[in-house]
């Protein structure tokens, strides 16, 4: 199971609950909502992704764009395992935010719902891709902007100043997690510390030219097949990262998927 599924399922088993505990059992026992830091329930800065204390249509929506924005990320970027690093790095980031500006500014807060998590994740899948086009040739970068846009004007209409802030410096801080991971290439001026994301498969050096000695014959036991699979997953997963997934003809992502299969029995 990958990890944006494991994401959806926790997340569907959320509305669950809201329908077994009711608005109250919710808020009391998984979203994170304190009226001061004494009272901080530790085990809610984990839970609130998966906290409904309310059902729309909308909460139907995010898990969709979770799902299908997260599945590209991890398909074609991360991974499973530094997909799912890359969530509790994000969720950390923002339930510090929380508690920190809760404190600060208001008795009260509220976060609960996959909905800023999966903002983050759409947000971080349009820096990666801006120029992908969505349904009316609207370019990513666009959408991005509307989206934002809609957030910040839905946090200042409600003045919920609280959750403006994470918002805004939770963007800020999750793209530098996410540079960590090695996303977001194209945006060199933020900093990363943590060395290189995805690893290259070194290449193969080229044999030099022997002018005199013995000479070496080739066997079976000195087979290029691995360094030759590796090279052209490079070459594969480099035209992805810098034209997306869908600049591979059906071909090559059938050619990918065969490397794929072959690394993992090696």
């Amino acid at each position: 199971m990958t990890t944006t599924w494991l994401v959806v399922f926790a997340s569907i088993a959320g509305l669950v609950l809201f329908a077994v505990m009711g608005t109250a059992g919710v808020l009391s026992g998984l979203a994170l909502v304190q009226p001061n830091l004494a009272d901080l329930k530790l085990w809610t800065l984990i839970t609130w992704p998966f906290a409904y204390p309310q059902f729309s249509i909308f909460d139907v929506l995010a898990i969709f764009f979770f799902w299908y924005f997260g599945s590209d990320l991890e398909r074609n970027e991360l991974g499973r395992v530094r997909f799912a690093w890359l969530l509790v790095a994000f969720t950390a980031v923002l339930s510090f935010l929380t508690v920190f500006f809760g404190a600060v500014l208001a008795p009260t807060y509220v976060l609960a719902g996959l909905g800023m998590l999966e903002m983050m994740v759409v947000l971080l899948w349009i820096a990666q891709w801006p120029d992908r086009m969505f349904m009316f040739n609207i370019p990513a970068w666009l959408f991005g902007v509307i989206l934002v846009g809609i957030q910040l004007i839905q946090y200042l209409g409600y003045r919920s100043w609280v959750m403006l802030l994470v918002f805004v410096v939770g963007l800020g801080v999750n793209a530098f997690v996410a540079r960590q991971f090695g996303l977001l290439d194209r945006f060199s001026w933020i900093p990363q510390v943590a060395g290189p994301g995805r690893p290259k498969a070194a290449k193969p050096a080229k044999a030099k030219k022997r002018t005199s000695g013995p000479t070496v014959v080739t066997g079976p036991w000195e087979s290029s097949t691995v360094s030759k699979d590796e090279q052209r997953m490079d070459e594969l997963l480099d035209k992805i990262h810098a034209e997306g997934a869908d600049s591979l003809t059906s071909k090559e992502k059938k050619e990918l998927m065969q490397l794929r299969e072959r690394r993992r029995r090696s």
